[in-house]
Order: structure tokens, then sequence, then C-alpha cells
């Protein structure tokens, strides 16, 4: 077993879900795969690949929304990590009330890098309209 591969895989992934909604389009960069694949899986339809594609996704979320992100859990190997995460938002205008998304997360590395990223989480919990 590779330790110090997973160590960086944990830390990635963690830097990704406690920092998603401020990350910059080069950090996005640095983290993922120019192949990544990313899904939010309850939403029919939603793949984005590459990091600019995904950054582009989760910018706009930033854009309207006061988020604070909570990993709850995180577990890896050299090449899967794991996640259970909380994720909080207060809409900026004061217009919808603010809501936690419980999420569950599957990240795969390769070489340190994500290249495929899947999000579960219940649907009906994410108020943004």
């Amino acid at each position: 077993m590779d330790e110090q591969l997973i160590e960086r895989n944990l830390a990635t992934v963690r830097r990704i879900c406690e920092h998603w909604h401020e990350l910059t389009q080069d950090e996005f960069r640095e983290l993922c795969a120019a192949d990544l694949d990313y899904r939010n899986i309850p939403i029919e339809g939603d793949q984005h690949t590459g990091p600019d594609a995904a950054h582009a996704v989760l910018a706009r979320f930033g854009e309207r929304w006061n988020v604070r992100l909570q990993v709850n859990n995180i577990v890896g190997d050299e090449r899967v990590v794991l996640t259970e995460r909380t994720e909080f938002f207060e809409h900026r205008g004061g217009t919808k009330a603010p809501f936690a998304l419980p999420v569950m997360g599957t990240f795969e590395l390769v070489d340190g890098k994500v290249t495929a990223w899947r999000d579960y989480f219940e649907l009906s919990h994410l108020k943004l309209r």
C-alpha cells in the first residue's frame, strides 16, 4: 500500500470538498485530470467533462449562494476516495430559504488527480428554486 499516495489523494479530495465554491479555474486544473468526468447522479443528464466544465457549474453556486462545506467522513486508497459531507447554502439575495444538502461523493484518482467525481444526494433536498 502506498501511504503517501493515499494521503495525497485524501488531501486532494478534501480540498475540493471543503473549497469547491472558492477554487479558481486554475486550481481545478491542478486538482483534476484534463478528462475529468463530473456528475451529479440524481440530476438526469448532468455530466461535465474536464476541470473547466466542472468549475463553470460550481462557480455559479458561489455567485448566488453563500456556501459552507463540511466533510463528515472521508476514506480512500490509491485510486478511490469516498466522502460523506454536508453542504450548507444561504441565498445571497435572501429570497430563498437556507438549506443543508447531505452528499455522498465518489472520487477516482490517477497520479493524484481526480479523473471521476460522482455526487449522490436526495434531489428533494436541493432547494435552489
